[in-house]
């Protein structure tokens, strides 16, 4: 692939990254074209091992696009002086995919934001796609919907929007906890485990989804506090937590010993 860039666009510049430091390069790329540290080699050295991502940048490359595909790899316009390349088969949408399989997350409940050329397949694939308002026209238009300028923070509105609108005179743990049931697939327990005294050191959101027990979302405000804080504040949300006996005010918490040491686990959703 690099011989035939450097035969249609002699005066190509090239980096290679590596994965975790940064990119070696064929030339000097200015300051902010790419993220890490550089390092100048041989043109030999860039060809002698394999590469994750591949820059090619020179005026007008774009056009040669379709020629440098037809050498087995992806590539990715980034302007008309810049490609991204990959390996065949090798995109975000690739790699979101893993993740959400890994996580368990629906399709339907995926959603994307992009501003270039290479997030097309992120956008197609992503349940509910968005484009940046400085993206340019081709994402904007495969997109679902457009947001504001990066400038603008236009990712802002996008997040809010994935939020249930709350109550603000509710304490943050409290606001976490509602969030975390009203955004969980299916029914939801709160799960907390102590550290070396009173105070929690985990607490979490859990969800059932197909028959099993699946971590949700963490509850950061559940971090340091007690057991004790964080049925109050489930019950100043009106979550419908189980109680005990008749006429005990606490709520009633399970023991659970998966995941780790032996925890407990508070019901949100009248299990």
């Amino acid at each position: 692939m690099l011989r035939r860039a450097m035969d249609l666009a002699p005066s190509v510049r090239v980096a290679v990254e590596e994965v975790g430091w940064g990119w070696r390069t064929s030339g000097t790329f200015g300051p902010g074209e790419l993220n890490g540290e550089q390092k100048t080699v041989l043109l030999a050295d860039l060809m002698a091992e394999s590469a994750t991502r591949v820059v090619l940048t020179a005026p007008g490359i774009r056009r040669y696009t379709d020629a440098l595909r037809a050498c087995g790899v992806t590539v990715a316009p980034q302007g008309p002086d810049w490609l991204d390349l990959t390996a065949t088969g090798v995109n975000k949408a690739v790699a979101l995919d893993a993740v959400r399989a890994h996580l368990g997350i629906p399709a339907d409940r995926t959603v994307a934001v992009g501003d270039g050329v290479n997030d097309l397949d992120m956008l197609a694939w992503a349940g509910r796609s968005v484009a940046m308002g400085q993206a340019p026209a081709i994402v904007r238009s495969a997109a679902d919907e457009t947001t504001s300028s990066i400038d603008q923070a236009g990712v802002l509105p996008v997040l809010a929007s994935l939020v249930p609108a709350l109550d603000r005179t509710l304490s943050r743990l409290a606001a976490q906890i509602v969030t975390a049931e009203r955004t969980a697939p299916g029914p939801a327990v709160l799960r907390v485990w102590h550290g070396s005294g009173p105070d929690l050191a985990r607490c979490e959101a859990w969800t059932l989804q197909d028959g099993r027990w699946a971590r949700h979302a963490p509850i950061p405000s559940g971090v340091g506090v007690t057991m004790r804080a964080i049925e109050t504040a489930a019950l100043d949300a009106g979550m419908p937590v189980p109680r005990g006996e008749e006429g005990r005010r606490r709520a009633r918490w399970r023991s659970v010993t998966d995941d780790g040491p032996a925890g407990f686990e508070l019901p949100l959703s009248g299990l």
